[in-house]
């Protein structure tokens, strides 16, 4: 018949599913140092400069693979040279004969490359009043390879950060450029967007695009990133770490010394959602 439709009936069965799973705990800590401000009042603030401390391991071994394949993922620059940027800024400022205002904490974080764990419990869990945590910014993977003459803070357009970052790096003739790859979306792949979350005005500070930048991110985000080849064997330019080094010792003692803290500006969205009652900078 046209039209018709059959008819339901129950069925005389049932069915039963299992499903088994193994959990295992594994630790992983952060490694956090704290350098106490000068400033009698101010001290009570505290700026964070991190970097993440973990890679991807060792890839699994492909049919066909060689004996002796190198297939450990050594991350020289994703994110060895971030944390060496770090300890560089910590040691010249713990070494320097005026302490700045605010205090400093120095984050080597964890578990970066499984979600941001190691640096998502720190902002949550922080060592320090989190309401005193008022500005971040993180180095991951500063591409030292050309001698840069930019720089990018993913992010910076978001807080007052961005004018002191350009401000910081300008006696070192380098200039903030603009985010170059908006379409990875990096200002929430980071660590320093656990701050975010919290409230804290943060950038992902890195080298920029001009004067070969804009050919060695493309490379080495083709190549040699979460792959074995990011290792000491690439062509790393000595002097651009140091000059990079340089710049984060800028930006942090200007986030430390200025006399008032970073601020989301008024009407951001990123403001707005994770920090609504904080004083807003207007544009």
């Amino acid at each position: 018949m046209d039209g018709a439709k059959p008819k339901g009936f129950a069925l005389r069965t049932s069915a039963k599913l299992t499903q088994d799973a193994v959990v295992t705990r594994i630790t992983s800590p952060n490694v956090v140092a704290i350098l106490p401000g000068s400033d009698p009042k101010l001290k009570a603030d505290y700026v964070v400069l991190s970097a993440h401390l973990d890679h991807i391991g060792i890839t699994p071994e492909k049919p066909g693979d060689k004996p002796g394949t190198d297939r450990i993922n050594n991350g020289a620059l994703d994110n060895a040279a971030g944390i060496a940027t770090m300890l560089e800024v910590a040691r010249a400022m713990a070494e320097a004969p005026e302490k700045p205002r605010r205090s400093v904490i120095f984050l080597a974080s964890t578990g970066e490359e499984k979600g941001l764990l190691g640096a998502d419990y720190y902002a949550r869990h922080p060592t320090v009043p989190a309401a005193h945590i008022v500005g971040n910014v993180d180095l991951d993977m500063p591409l030292l390879l050309y001698k840069f003459t930019d720089v990018m803070a993913f992010g910076a357009d978001h807080s007052t950060l961005g004018p002191l970052v350009a401000k910081a790096v300008a006696p070192m003739g380098l200039t903030l450029s603009p985010d170059m790859m908006p379409e990875e979306t990096i200002f929430v792949r980071s660590d320093h967007y656990m701050f975010v979350r919290q409230g804290v005005p943060a950038v992902f500070f890195a080298t920029g695009f001009a004067n070969g930048g804009d050919k060695a991110w493309p490379k080495f985000l083709g190549g040699n990133y979460h792959h074995p080849g990011d290792d000491m064997s690439q062509p790393i330019d000595w002097a651009s770490g140091a000059r990079f080094a340089e710049a984060n010792w800028r930006i942090t003692e200007a986030m430390a010394d200025g006399d008032a803290a970073p601020m989301w500006n008024k009407g951001d969205f990123f403001g707005d959602l994770f920090a609504p009652k904080a004083v807003k900078a207007g544009r």
